[in-house]
């Protein structure tokens, strides 16, 4: 960073409630209403004082629906003068502790309404229990699998409760979870931040058409998603766009026991037609890895991309 740049960051800083402002959102994602009712700040005061930050490359933000919502970038070289910076603050401060509680709080009512959509949709989470088995066998399965392969950047694609970000987000540089339905993205929003995984994000998109540019991800994972797609192909197609050259697609699903073959079981997927997928979209399959149950397997199946 040249001296001028630097400058920019240290002038935009330079301001008790920017401060304030910059150690909340290296919290987490935060709304301009939620930075309001933690200041106590008028909201064109606030958002003043967030154009200031955004325009020096300390805080980035996103629209979601009628939101907007900031983080500190976590691009460098913002990211280690922010580190510098939320490092040096003294956390028993008294106006710091007055804005952490009011964070506790607003953190505090958005898990109340992730569980409350959670309970909205208990008849297909009971469903898919039964067939999930041990989430530590699970875990270790899945950090076997990845062992030797650097995670990078992440893209979980439509994350659900976030599970896989919550697995595989600490092996991860950074990264996203993205998923169409807002309150699942509210529910995994509230997972990653549960789980301190402050470099990930959670975003509302369309699984099908993304917005990120081609060659974005070094990891992709698509974790119990193909039982409801409606065009798996078109899925894989737009999951490898995005995918870097060399990088790898994790895709775990239920598939039929080989003996015991049964198609009546909605949430199974047949793992030659996960083959034929990857195939298609010159993926190379590298390792593919079963987790017996009593009525489906688990299969994982790690691919890269070729081309």
């Amino acid at each position: 960073m040249n001296v001028e740049a630097l400058s920019q960051c240290l002038k935009a800083a330079a301001d008790p409630s920017r401060l304030r402002l910059l150690w909340l959102c290296s919290q987490g994602e935060l709304t301009v209403s939620d930075l309001v009712r933690i200041t106590g700040h008028s909201q064109p005061r606030t958002s003043r004082h967030l154009k200031i930050l955004q325009d020096a490359g300390l805080l980035e933000s996103f629209r979601e629906q009628h939101f907007i919502f900031y983080r500190a970038n976590r691009q460098e070289p913002q990211q280690t003068i922010l580190k510098t910076l939320i490092m040096s603050l003294d956390r028993s401060d008294g106006v710091l502790a007055e804005d952490n509680r009011r964070l506790t709080a607003i953190r505090r009512a958005r898990a109340q309404l992730a569980e409350s959509y959670v309970e909205d949709e208990v008849p297909e989470w009971l469903e898919l229990h039964q067939y999930h088995g041990d989430e530590v066998t699970f875990s270790e399965h899945l950090h076997t699998l990845l062992t030797g392969h650097s995670v990078g950047h992440l893209l979980d694609i439509a994350t659900g409760t976030g599970r896989m970000l919550r697995l595989v987000g600490p092996l991860a540089n950074s990264g996203f979870g993205i998923d169409l339905s807002k309150k699942m993205v509210i529910v995994a929003r509230d997972t990653i931040e549960k789980a301190g995984l402050n470099h990930l994000s959670v975003r509302q998109e369309d699984m099908y058409q993304m917005r990120f540019p081609a060659n974005s991800f070094d990891t992709v994972t698509i974790d119990q998603v193909l039982y409801f797609a409606d065009n798996p192909p078109a899925l894989f197609q737009e999951a490898t766009r995005v995918l870097k050259k060399g990088g790898k697609l994790l895709t775990v699903a239920f598939t039929p026991h080989e003996v015991i073959h049964d198609t009546s079981l909605p949430v199974s997927v047949d793992l030659k037609a996960i083959m034929g997928w990857l195939v298609g979209e010159n993926l190379s399959v590298e390792q593919i890895d079963k987790i017996p149950g009593e009525t489906l397997d688990i299969s994982l199946i790690l691919a890269s991309k070729t081309g």
